[in-house]
């Protein structure tokens, strides 16, 4: 038998092997499939407004607008689910394909802020899928990988920005990992307080959180101004 026969037989064979059988779940890609796109929309909708415990699949499939069985299609039980949702919603919110060119540590710290502000909403529902994650006594290897990757890049964007500032002076010497945990930890703060007062400006919050970075970082406020004006770069004085 020549080898293009045998090549064919493989392909063939693969592709049965591919395909979803008893028990066996579909590979999820909500970039190549609607269906599975609209019911990953609305469990991190559900999941992230009303808990784990009241969401049921039946609910989920409703908002999605699909049959309760074409969950079962995707994924396993209503856990893989809400694993599943997690990872879309890091998915959206992610900064690592929006990330500034910028080598200018201030324009970076900038593009940063404006980054996140512009995917407050994503952002704020991923955080919602976490707490609710936290809460539950169950602990799955991928969700805690996924969390400590989300955080290790956004932690890792900001070391750099300021670390660039440190070696060219524009900033004092600071210690860089726990600045940045300092401004990761209270950009989730800012986030849940947007979910939980009813009357509270995020945007506003953002600002104040830029305003007070740029004042513990820059040691000589004239200077700064005069390289920002320089620079013309938009930072919040």
């Amino acid at each position: 038998m020549d080898r293009r026969r045998i090549a064919k037989r493989i392909k063939r064979g693969n592709a049965r092997r591919a395909l979803p059988g008893p028990g066996r779940t579909r590979a999820v890609d909500p970039r190549n499939n609607g269906r599975s796109g609209a019911i990953l929309e609305a469990a991190q909708r559900l999941f992230s407004e009303q808990g784990y415990t009241a969401v049921s699949i039946k609910k989920i499939a409703k908002a999605a607008r699909v049959n309760s069985g074409l969950l079962y299609y995707y994924f396993t039980n209503k856990e893989h689910l809400f694993v599943e949702a997690l990872k879309y919603s890091a998915r959206i919110a992610t900064l690592d394909e929006q990330r500034s060119k910028a080598r200018d540590p201030i324009a970076e710290i900038n593009f940063w802020f404006d980054a996140n502000l512009k995917m407050a909403i994503p952002l704020g529902q991923m955080l919602r899928l976490m707490l609710e994650y936290r809460t539950t006594r169950k602990r799955s290897l991928p969700v805690e990988r996924l969390i400590r990757d989300f955080y290790d890049a956004e932690m890792a964007v900001l070391r750099s920005a300021i670390e660039r500032g440190v070696k060219t002076g524009l900033f004092k010497p600071v210690d860089t990992t726990k600045t940045s945990l300092f401004v990761s930890t209270h950009l989730d703060g800012l986030m849940v307080a947007a979910s939980v007062r009813s009357a509270y400006d995020l945007r506003a919050g953002f600002l104040q959180m830029r305003k007070i970075l740029f004042a513990w970082l820059v040691p000589d406020q004239l200077s700064w101004r005069k390289y920002v004006a320089r620079s013309k770069l938009r930072v919040v004085a």
